[in-house]
């Protein structure tokens, strides 16, 4: 099986718990990630900051330009468990499941306490397309958190399997517009 050594980004954007959400949008927004692990002292990442976690603070109403990363906790802003992270001999199919529990997209790689990487749903998907199973069931949980049923989401269409960002509750299924029109 493939280990999380071979697929996983050597490059790995860090920063400070002192870092201000906005500076950190910035970093992501200039470097093209979605994420950043939050290092202090050293190299061992304590936790990670993501795009859903400052479109959370907006949300809430919050100025970013005020609030620290490590806000994010003090604030209970931030609800997800302590960071995940895995070793590079990890096998990519028990970190998928990992990642899937605990409802992550990323997970630092570390080795001898060092930060020497990042994993991501994206790098998974591209060397082992049968894990999309694995990670549907992620999509399949959030589903059953969406409010309403005349909301569209976005997914993978119960009927053809296919990806649309416009699926729609049809009875107990989630169908896009085209196997919608079908029936």
């Amino acid at each position: 099986m493939v280990k999380v050594k071979e697929v996983m980004k050597t490059e790995v954007m860090k920063v400070s718990p002192k870092t201000s959400l906005v500076d950190a949008a910035k970093i992501m927004t200039n470097n093209r990630v979605g994420s950043l692990v939050v290092v202090d002292n050293g190299d061992e990442p304590m936790d990670m900051v993501t795009e859903s976690d400052i479109t959370t603070v907006v949300a809430m109403g919050l100025d970013p330009k005020k609030l620290k990363i490590s806000d994010l906790r003090t604030k209970r802003i931030k609800k997800r468990p302590t960071l995940i992270s895995v070793k590079p001999d990890d096998n990519i199919l028990q970190v998928t499941k990992l990642m899937v529990k605990n409802g992550v997209k990323r997970a630092p790689v570390v080795e001898n306490g060092k930060l020497i990487g990042i994993i991501a749903d994206k790098e998974i998907l591209l060397i082992s397309p049968e894990l999309i199973e694995i990670m549907s069931e992620k999509l399949k949980n959030r589903v059953n958190l969406v409010p309403k049923a005349s909301e569209e989401i976005s997914g993978m269409c119960e009927d053809c399997g296919g990806y649309s960002d416009r699926l729609k509750q049809m009875g107990n299924r989630w169908m896009c517009p085209g196997c919608i029109s079908e029936e």
